[in-house]
């Protein structure tokens, strides 16, 4: 199966926490509990009476997986993180020039593409939910699976991504004051800014393969289910 980027377990939120932990976030290196435990703590009574009745799900036209319909998906998540980057990579040139550059419009800029690769992550990760209740009992039972841990992460998930931005405008201000200090507060501040654009733009797209890697993970489910099939 062709891969839109690297599928090793763990990659890209490692990816993630070592470009946090170089733009100067808190990163701790305290043994982090077991996974069922950490789950614990953000699953409720209702949630897991919810994932109880998904475990439990049986399809009322379940099909059979269709390579075709893998592979285009495939294709659809590569093409759709390719649109992605290339947005990403323009981050910071829409930003009108100034004197004295403040965070404010690279912040808000920031925003407004972590915005966009939330919500296009997010539509095609449900078409690929979509795409395995056709598929067979066992796609079927994981796309209801998957829906609920999307649903009971969402939060947390999104509280994390929140601490991007303010991670990014402390940055922001520690290269500024730097720049100042060593330059004198009248010299070009081109060289910092790009080294700044330049760290946001790594960010994000580690953000990106993380939001992407659940979507990878279905695939790739949907890919074996159809290689036993055959």
């Amino acid at each position: 199966m062709n891969q839109a980027f690297s599928a090793a377990p763990g990659a890209a939120p490692a990816k993630l926490m070592q470009y946090l932990s170089h733009a100067g976030a808190p990163v701790s290196t305290d043994k982090l509990p077991c996974l069922a435990e950490r789950l614990s703590r953000l699953f409720g009574l209702g949630d897991t009476m919810s994932l109880d009745a998904a475990q439990a799900h049986r399809s009322r036209q379940p099909g059979a997986p269709q390579a075709g319909t893998v592979e285009n998906l495939v294709k659809e998540l590569a093409n759709t993180r390719r649109i992605l980057v290339k947005r990403l990579r323009e981050y910071g040139h829409d930003v009108e020039a100034a004197d004295k550059p403040g965070p404010e419009p690279y912040i808000n800029a920031l925003l407004t593409t972590q915005r966009k690769i939330a919500a296009t992550t997010r539509q095609l990760r449900d078409k690929v939910r979509k795409s395995m209740k056709d598929q067979g009992q066992t796609l079927a039972r994981l796309a209801e699976m998957d829906a609920v841990f999307d649903h009971t992460m969402a939060s947390y998930t999104g509280q994390c991504f929140a601490q991007i931005p303010k991670v990014l405008e402390q940055r922001f201000q520690s290269l500024r004051s730097s720049f100042e200090q060593d330059s004198g507060s009248e010299a070009n501040p081109e060289n910092w800014l790009h080294r700044y654009c330049e760290e946001a733009q790594n960010l994000l797209l580690a953000e990106l393969d993380v939001r992407l890697e659940p979507i990878l993970g279905l695939l790739e489910a949907c890919h074996n289910e159809v290689s036993h099939t055959q």
